[in-house]
């Protein structure tokens, strides 16, 4: 797996990247370049000849004008070309990034963390995108640099031989200093990662350090001031490594010209108009090799971010439909039915192990063997930590078994139809995402907003909330219990099959979690819908079908209190 995402993270990734979307335009620019690398050079030997020959050439000033024309024509042409490139494919690698995490396992998602993934979006893409814009620059003046080269031995052998050889020396000078920039790169990288998740604290923890003095203080000063302080220490030294290559080529260059304007003279081994012809190729040549010298970083800081991209499994270099493309296919999906007739689901011999890769703690979950039928209401109970969410995440099939089978009716769930067995579900989780969007049961049609009305006069919700378009006018101006309601409103809205709440109740006031007990999942269970609540409200456990009670990741009780209350 290694040798395989160092493969996909190889220097050349982003050239094949702008090679694979958009050839011509690539092979554009290369022209461009080298048109542009030609008159460049043509323009300094017509400078030479008028420095020497004696009397006003016209002829000379003609040439001097259109070439100077030419090579600004088409720098800026080779430069312009890529723009209209760069905003498609970054366009399409932001597009195809979010649907790769979408398609991701959601252990493999919470095992990375949420700052993690973040940074992929709002730092490795924008970095690409930034090597991207750079490179048709570095193209061009490269070809600049290699046809001043190339002119250099034109002029003489020895001035030639001087500029390769001492070029040879300061290449290898700044690739030491390089590749150690290249290493705080990396380390910058992790650390902003580490800041994310701090910042991402002091959003959604506000409340909390507002409240707290002393976690306020902690906060302040151990999190965000540390981090950031590491941030800003390991930019500092990538700059100074970076700034140090960077020296090493202006210290070579300025050697260069010592040599030709004192040396190269005393050994009497080039004649003056030589030496003049050489020393403005040198010094023209200068802007290129500098341009180039400060583009390393950034083709660097690139080749980490689709490093990191490849890490999550996503190469920048594998085909990614265009975004209208995507659009028009999804018309043509067979959408699962929701109202589709169902008669169990199966977990056979299931195990999960999860591993903290920071903490090294780890959590299993299993052997499960489990039925639930439909029509059923079954309240999933134990202490915390049991494994009921990691539990019920697998009955609904948002976590993958790493051992044994899921099955509804007897047809094993693969990686083709998880997608579609998951849409039989509809669920609160304790953790829930509030989207402003009315979604119905069917995606052809517009959900009703009467029945989205009724669900919220329903849920006591009526005068928190009005419908707007296909919206809410708020998800956000709700006690936490609202919100919850709200998310009840959605789940009831989609019409699903079957229900999970995750500890639905906790927030609600004694009143409304008796009417949910007492009247909502009956009123469910009547619509002919399959519930599983996870709870510990032991109170209404006597209007459960059955209970099912877990400790340390194991089935302890799997009680049908129908049949116990016949008994009875």
């Amino acid at each position: 797996m290694k040798n395989e995402q160092e493969k996909k993270a190889k220097p050349g990734s982003v050239m094949r990247l702008l090679w694979r979307n958009h050839p011509w335009l690539t092979l554009m620019t290369l022209l461009t370049g080298i048109i542009s690398g030609v008159a460049s050079i043509a323009v300094i030997k017509v400078i030479n000849q008028a420095i020497h020959e004696e009397g006003f050439q016209l002829q000379s000033l003609y040439w001097f004008v259109g070439l100077s024309a030419v090579a600004l024509l088409f720098r800026n042409g080779a430069a312009l070309f890529p723009a209209y490139a760069s905003m498609r494919i970054m366009t399409r690698l932001r597009i195809a990034l979010c649907r790769k995490i979408l398609a991701t396992p959601l252990e493999e998602v919470d095992r990375r963390g949420a700052p993690n993934v973040l940074t992929m979006l709002t730092s490795d893409i924008p970095q690409l995108n930034s090597t991207l814009v750079i490179m048709p620059s570095v193209l061009v003046e490269l070809s600049v640099l290699l046809f001043g080269i190339a002119y250099l031995a034109y002029l003489s052998w020895v001035v030639f031989a001087v500029t390769v050889g001492l070029m040879v020396l300061g290449v290898a000078l700044y690739l030491f200093f390089f590749l150690g920039g290249i290493s705080f790169s990396n380390k910058v990288r992790d650390e902003f990662t580490s800041f994310n998740e701090y910042t991402h604290a002091l959003v959604f923890g506000l409340k909390e350090l507002k409240l707290n003095g002393i976690r306020r203080r902690w906060f302040s000063r151990s999190a965000i001031q540390e981090s950031s302080t590491q941030v800003a220490r390991y930019n500092f030294i990538e700059r100074l490594w970076y700034t140090a290559a960077d020296n090493v080529g202006q210290l070579t260059l300025s050697l260069l010209i010592g040599c030709l304007l004192f040396v190269a003279p005393m050994l009497g081994v080039i004649d003056t108009q030589t030496m003049t012809a050489s020393v403005l190729v040198v010094l023209y040549i200068m802007g290129p090799l500098s341009l180039l010298i400060g583009a390393m970083p950034l083709l660097a800081q690139g080749r980490i971010a689709g490093g990191r991209l490849a890490d999550f499994g996503f190469s920048i270099n594998d085909p990614h439909p265009e975004p209208e493309a995507l659009a028009s296919e999804s018309g043509n999906v067979l959408l699962l039915d929701h109202k589709k007739s169902w008669d169990s689901i199966q977990l056979r011999d299931v195990h999960m192990n999860y591993q903290d890769p920071l903490t090294g703690s780890g959590f299993g979950l299993g052997p499960i063997d489990l039925t639930v039928r439909a029509g059923e209401l079954i309240y999933i109970v134990g202490g915390n930590g049991c494994g009921k969410s990691t539990l019920a995440k697998v009955i609904c099939g948002l976590y993958i078994p790493q051992g044994g089978q899921l099955l509804l009716d007897d047809t094993l769930i693969t990686e083709e139809s998880r997608s579609d067995y998951r849409d039989l579900f509809s669920a609160v989780f304790s953790d829930f995402h509030l989207f402003n969007r009315l979604i119905g049961p069917d995606e052809e049609e517009d959900a009703s907003t009467e029945l989205a009305q009724k669900y919220l006069e329903t849920l006591g919700l009526e005068d928190k909330i009005k419908i707007e378009g296909l919206g809410y006018s708020t998800t956000k101006a709700l006690s936490y219990g609202q919100q919850k309601r709200l998310a009840l409103v959605c789940a009831y809205m989609e019409d699903r099959p079957i229900y999970l709440l995750d500890e639905w109740a906790a927030d609600q006031d004694p009143p409304f979690k008796r009417f949910f007990y007492e009247e909502l999942l009956p009123d469910l269970k009547r619509r002919g819908k399959t519930v599983l609540i996870i709870t510990h409200d032991d109170q209404y456990f006597q209007l459960a079908d059955r209970i099912i009670k877990l400790v340390d990741g194991k089935i302890v009780s799997d009680v049908n209190c129908a049949v116990q209350g016949k008994r009875a």
